[in-house]
């Protein structure tokens, strides 16, 4: 088995991503996101997809290319990630997944380890987003996010960043503060700016 073994922070940021969830008033569905392809909605549509997206790579499955999630209720996206969640855990239980090949959506080949550094780093990443959204950045767990950057340094090459277009996969890194703390750090490291404005009132 790999040294680094980031399964639990994982299975964490799931549960963490659905109490941000639950925090989204339906008033806000349409406010803008970090990410520029993404409202709230449609974050939260990514987030439910991604989470069982990593379901489907543990269980060897080829998942479909491209990131067109159906859309899920508000009210009941947090129960889909806790599932997710739940499902993950089971998938990827097994040691010996994290030395597997795993083949991406997009024909690329990783390994178990990297596939659960890539989407412990997307789901961490995606929910700052979401957090900070919607006025929950007050409520982000300061133990994940170390893990989360972690995981996002391990696995983010700098051929990755603005491969499709600019931002997308990944933006340039934006240089964090010196006083930043783990969540502005990893923001900042995938391309966010680490201390955006307030999100609107209400």
């Amino acid at each position: 088995m790999t040294d680094i073994d980031r399964r639990p922070a994982l299975s964490r940021a799931y549960q963490h991503a659905a109490a941000i969830v639950e925090g989204v008033g339906a008033d806000q569905l349409r406010d803008r996101t970090a990410c520029p392809l993404y409202d709230v909605a449609a974050l939260v549509d990514h987030l439910v997809g991604a989470g069982h997206r990593v379901v489907d790579l543990g269980r060897g499955e080829v998942a479909p290319p491209g990131d067109d999630f159906p859309h899920v209720e508000l009210r009941d996206a947090p129960d889909e990630l806790r599932l997710a969640g739940k499902e993950a855990g089971e998938v990827w239980s097994d040691d010996a997944r994290l030395d597997a090949t795993v083949t991406m959506p997009w024909g690329e080949v990783y390994t178990g380890s990297t596939v659960v550094d890539m989407y412990l780093a997307e789901l961490a990443t995606h929910t700052w987003d979401l957090a900070g959204a919607t006025g929950q950045l007050h409520n982000l767990d300061a133990g994940l996010a170390a893990s989360a950057l972690e995981a996002a340094r391990s696995m983010l090459k700098p051929e990755y960043r603005n491969l499709v277009e600019e931002g997308s996969p990944f933006g340039s890194e934006v240089a964090a503060p010196e006083d930043a703390t783990a969540w502005e750090a990893l923001a900042a490291f995938m391309g966010r700016d680490p201390r955006p404005a307030s999100p609107r009132p209400g």
